[in-house]
């Protein structure tokens, strides 16, 4: 029994021994299979990691370009330069991202023993949680960078710390005066003075500029309607045709008032020195034979509750850039607007107006009204009156009244009408004593929005026989066709 026994466990013995090398084989194969895997994990792991920097410097490159491109065309190459050197670069975002070099240094312990996080991370991979493995992992696309704060309009210049509004302006016509005047003239008409034939009524440039609470504006004229501003309706040299409109600086206070110094245009009437900005295209008896163009010296405007605007401005007097006595000109005006679809005025303007003396005033009274009555219905009303007081202690005066209607069915259709009434029997303003009446009827076609054409018929009646009919005869009324062509240029809205 003790030898079967005996026999027994050396057989098992022997058994074992002869297992041995297979068991080593298995366990050296599975370490080998465990090696391979290990590494092809840490392998793929390694470039996952380089595609992911790629993705970064791509990114980070291109909105640097990008960063440097809108510099370049918003800014002069000067100051693009100094941008260019001054600018902080952009930072790529903070993710806990291992680098290619740490993860070929862990590798060799990775493959040794399997290292847990914290092991890894001694071994020089930054992993701070599991939200920054999967991040590493899922590689994630590259991130979308801040756009660049401060972005200037398109159409507005940087120069200088300020941003520069550059607009433009081209307004031509082709009139038709049935009269046919010999002297080729529209009689009391300012804006389109041509009788026969075409003419450029303005080519105007404004430049607008701002810095915080400083800025100014100048506008500068070229064409007929400057010639007629400066200089009647006779021709001149180039300096009887350009018009300084204005040129004055503001400042902005944090109230909302501000403070424009220099040459800017009056405060007085409804309608405005520009085409396109009026319902009719000429412009009215009243605005072109009764009310100032624009006025010399300071001006202060100041919102006095969220419907009511106060101005007061002190100048040299009406249309004269040098004053022409000692005097000085005030101004008075209130403005309220209880709503986006109402909105009245009331202006006062006095001071010494006479030639070489401060001996009597001139004072005129302005009063306008606008009212939306419907989203594509508005009326007007403006009333202007004007009394001068002579030295000999005479005077004289001149009033009128217009009426307008504007109806828009369509965005790119409107049709408008005025009628003016204008009393100058005491000869202020014409130099004739006469009552003279105006009617205008107005097409306005807009393809775009800063493309405008207006279609327009005009009657003009006098009193007294006034109108130039052919060579030598006078009339009392006036007809006209014009088409009118404006084109605006400026920064895109």
């Amino acid at each position: 029994m003790k030898r079967f026994l005996r026999v027994i466990a050396v057989g098992m013995v022997a058994t074992m021994a002869l297992n041995v090398p297979m068991l080593a084989q298995q366990a050296a194969s599975a370490a080998e299979n465990s090696d391979s895997a290990l590494r092809a994990e840490v392998e793929e792991l390694k470039q996952r990691l380089l595609r992911l920097e790629q993705l970064l410097a791509e990114s980070l490159e291109k909105k640097q370009a990008e960063v440097a491109t809108s510099t370049q065309s918003t800014t002069p190459s000067g100051q693009a330069a100094e941008l260019a050197v001054t600018a902080p670069a952009v930072a790529a975002p903070a993710i806990a991202v291992p680098s290619v070099a740490a993860a070929e240094t862990a590798a060799p312990e990775a493959v040794a023993a399997e290292g847990t996080a914290p092991e890894v991370a001694a071994a020089g991979m930054a992993v701070a949680d599991g939200e920054a493995l999967a991040a590493i992992t899922s590689l994630p696309s590259a991130p979308v960078m801040a756009e660049p704060q401060d972005e200037q309009p398109v159409g507005v210049a940087r120069t200088g710390g300020q941003n520069l509004t550059v607009t433009g302006l081209v307004d031509g016509y082709y009139s038709n005066n049935f009269n046919n005047p010999s002297d080729g003239t529209n009689a009391l008409y300012y804006s389109n003075p041509n009788a026969k034939g075409f003419g450029l009524n303005q080519a105007k440039l404004e430049l607008q500029g701002e810095a915080g609470p400083i800025g100014f504006r100048t506008d500068i004229w070229f064409g007929s309607g400057a010639r007629l501003f400066r200089q009647g309706l006779e021709d001149g040299p180039l300096e009887d045709v350009i018009y300084l409109q204005q040129a004055f600086g503001t400042y902005e206070f944090n109230n909302g008032a501000s403070f424009d110094f220099g040459l800017f245009g009056t405060i007085a009437g409804l309608e405005l020195a520009e085409s396109h900005l009026n319902w009719n295209y000429s412009r009215g008896l009243l605005w072109a034979w009764n009310e100032p163009f624009s006025h010399m010296g300071a001006r202060f405007n100041m919102p006095l509750s969220d419907t009511f605007t106060g101005r007061l401005m002190l100048v040299n007097g009406f249309d004269n850039a040098r004053d022409n006595n000692t005097g000085k000109t005030l101004g008075y005006q209130g403005s309220w607007a209880p709503s986006d679809r109402f909105i009245t005025t009331l202006t006062f303007i006095h001071g010494p107006e006479n030639n070489g003396t401060n001996d009597g005033h001139l004072k005129d009274v302005s009063w306008n009204m606008t009212a939306a009555l419907h989203e594509k219905f508005s009326v007007a009303i403006n009333y202007d009156g004007i009394w001068n007081n002579n030295p000999d202690s005479t005077s004289q005066r001149s009033w009128g009244i217009g009426t307008y209607a504007r109806w828009q069915p369509v965005d790119k259709f409107a049709l408008a009408q005025r009628f003016e009434y204008f009393d100058d029997s005491e000869a202020r303003s014409t130099g004739v004593e006469q009552i003279l009446k105006e009617y205008t009827l107005t097409f306005e076609y807009a393809p775009e929005p800063r493309f405008i054409t207006r279609l327009e018929y005009r009657r003009d009646w006098s009193s007294t026989p006034f109108f130039l009919k052919g060579v030598d005869s006078f009339v009392g009324n006036q007809d006209t066709l014009t088409l009118g062509m404006m084109w605006i240029l400026g920064p895109a809205e």
